[in-house]
């Protein structure tokens, strides 16, 4: 435990004190703007990524592929499903549900 100083005013100065806490309570609230600000961007492209994935996964689907290639592109998806679901940190009922059901299958 921090011992007390003989003389608290030689010490610590409580004016100096309450300006630094001011100072580092205002960079404490531009951090968590910043991070907000992050969390949105990263939510945003997470979604993208998503979408493009999907996209691909339909696209790939509808082409004539032979199982192999079939088996190679399942796996592809679930691998990537399962990375962009631990980047992002958040469940949602919208996400790879059907794909993820397959993976566990396999």
């Amino acid at each position: 435990m921090k011992s007390l100083p003989d003389d608290p005013a030689a010490e610590e100065n409580p004016i100096a004190l309450l300006e630094e806490i001011s100072v580092v309570k205002s960079r404490y609230k531009l951090l968590c703007m910043q991070l907000e600000q992050i969390y949105i961007e990263q939510r945003e492209s997470v979604k993208a990524i998503r979408a493009a994935l999907g996209d691909t996964v339909k696209v790939v689907q509808c082409s004539p592929l032979s199982e192999e290639e079939q088996t190679a592109a399942q796996q592809l998806t679930c691998q990537t499903a399962e990375e962009m679901e631990s980047l992002a940190e958040e469940s949602s009922s919208e996400c790879f549900t059907d794909e993820q059901d397959e993976c566990e299958s396999h």
